[in-house]
Parts: C-alpha cells; sequence; structure tokens
C-alpha cells in the first residue's frame, strides 16, 4: 500500500466571488443542490487511487463553517485550520507538519478538471518521485504566469507563457521539508510555521520558483472550471453536475 495523502487547499480569502457567496466559503458553495466539496469529493473517489491516508482540508477563512459541514454529513475527511493566512506554500508545510505521509497529491479547492489521477501518479512513482506539477496548455495566456521547460526541468515564470499550472501537483515529504528550509529558517513544525512566519509563502514563486521540477501537460482543451470567478461560478451550476456524472 503506498502512502499517499490528498490536501485541498481550501484556505483562500474567496475576494473575488465574496459578493455572490458571502461568508460562506467557497468549498461550501452552492452547486446543483449540492455543496462544491461534495461534487469535489465525488470527483476524487471516482479515481479510485491506491492510497492509505485519508483527504485533507485545509481550511483558513470559515474553517468552523467547513468543518462542521463535513461531520454533519459524515465526509472522511480531516480539517487542519491556519491561524492566519500562510499562502499556499505555507499551508501545505502547515499540513505536512501535522500530518505525515510519504507523499502528498496537492488540488485547489475551488478547481474540477479533467485528467487520469492513477496515471500521472504512476508516473511520478516511476520518475523517482520528483515534484510533478500539472499544467494545461493555454493558447491565450492573460491572467497567470506560467511554467517553461529549460534543460534542467520546468520552472516558473511572471511572464506569459504557452503552459500554466493547475494548481496540482505531486511532493513528497521529503522534498516539501527540504524546499521549506531552502527557503526560510522557520522550523518545519505547526506551532512555528503559524507564529512565525512573516509573509504568505507560495508554492510557484517560493516553491517551485527556484529549483526545476518535473511536470504533466494537459491539452488545452481538457475540462477545467474554476469557480473562483463569478462568471466560472455561474457556469458551474450546470457543467460541475454533468461533468461529475461522466467522469
Amino acid at each position: 500500500m503506498m502512502s499517499l495523502s490528498i490536501v485541498v487547499l481550501a484556505g483562500g480569502k474567496g475576494t473575488r466571488i465574496k459578493p455572490i457567496l458571502g461568508n460562506t466559503p467557497k468549498i461550501l458553495a452552492p452547486i446543483g443542490g449540492k455543496t462544491f466539496l461534495d461534487w469535489f469529493l465525488k470527483w476524487v473517489n471516482n479515481w479510485k487511487l491506491d492510497i492509505n491516508n485519508k483527504i485533507i482540508l485545509s481550511t483558513g477563512i470559515g474553517h468552523q463553517q467547513v468543518e462542521n459541514y463535513c461531520k454533519k454529513n459524515d465526509h472522511d475527511v480531516i480539517c487542519i485550520d491556519e491561524i492566519k493566512p500562510l499562502g499556499t506554500f505555507g499551508a501545505i508545510a502547515n499540513v505536512a507538519s501535522r500530518f505525515y505521509s510519504e507523499d502528498y497529491l496537492v488540488l485547489n479547492g475551488d478547481t474540477i478538471f479533467d485528467a487520469n489521477f492513477k496515471n500521472l501518479y504512476e508516473k511520478y512513482c516511476a520518475n523517482t518521485k520528483k515534484p510533478t506539477l500539472i499544467l494545461k496548455e493555454s493558447i491565450k495566456n492573460e491572467r497567470y504566469g506560467g511554467y517553461k521547460k529549460t534543460e534542467q526541468g520546468w520552472v516558473f515564470t511572471k511572464d506569459k507563457s504557452q503552459f500554466i499550472s493547475l494548481g496540482a501537483f505531486f511532493i513528497s515529504y521529503e522534498d516539501l521539508k527540504k524546499r521549506w528550509a531552502q527557503k526560510t529558517n522557520i522550523p518545519f513544525d505547526a506551532n512555528s510555521i503559524n507564529k512565525k512566519i512573516e509573509r504568505e509563502m507560495f508554492i510557484d514563486s517560493d516553491c517551485f520558483g527556484e529549483n526545476p521540477i518535473s511536470a504533466a501537460t494537459l491539452k488545452n482543451d481538457i475540462y477545467f472550471l474554476d469557480i473562483g470567478i463569478p462568471s466560472s461560478y455561474s457556469k458551474s451550476q450546470n457543467y460541475i453536475p454533468l461533468f461529475i456524472k461522466k467522469y
């Protein structure tokens, strides 16, 4: 049995969608008669990944709402909160320092897309478990920085790129801890991370920004939906239920 945990980043402020959701966390956003979390968990469970650890929700603002909802609905997940906003890299370090797993698959808690995660995990393991980011080819990239391929591997760039990150990646505990030590002198324990971090730290710029990584690239026409903006959230009411039923 492989030791893989799935970490879902669900601690964002949700600023762009707040006029619609109010104080409801994005991951509990109503979609097609269910919450986004309900659809998300069904999506993940359909992969049939051979894992022996639970799904972990990294929460921040709205932590108690999310935890209460999970308990009420018997969702088999662990909710780990941030004392203050830590950024994506800080949030993952906070989770890993509290909940050890040999490997982690990190996902954004407001995004669903079409990919063969079982196949991607097998390739990650076959590639000596080098950090592997899932990228999507983009014909017209106006919103994001992205990643470019070099002789050493894939590196983050703030310039427009043909490949954008979907916020999903595989990484081992040892590699995560090593990259944390390279970037900061804060001990790799939850108490220190939450109390001593002076700024939010991010995966793209702080974790994958300097040392090249591996990547899996998906075609530009794959199904992809981010509910974090009003227009996409509106589309999600029909798109997500249809996608999950076909998955």
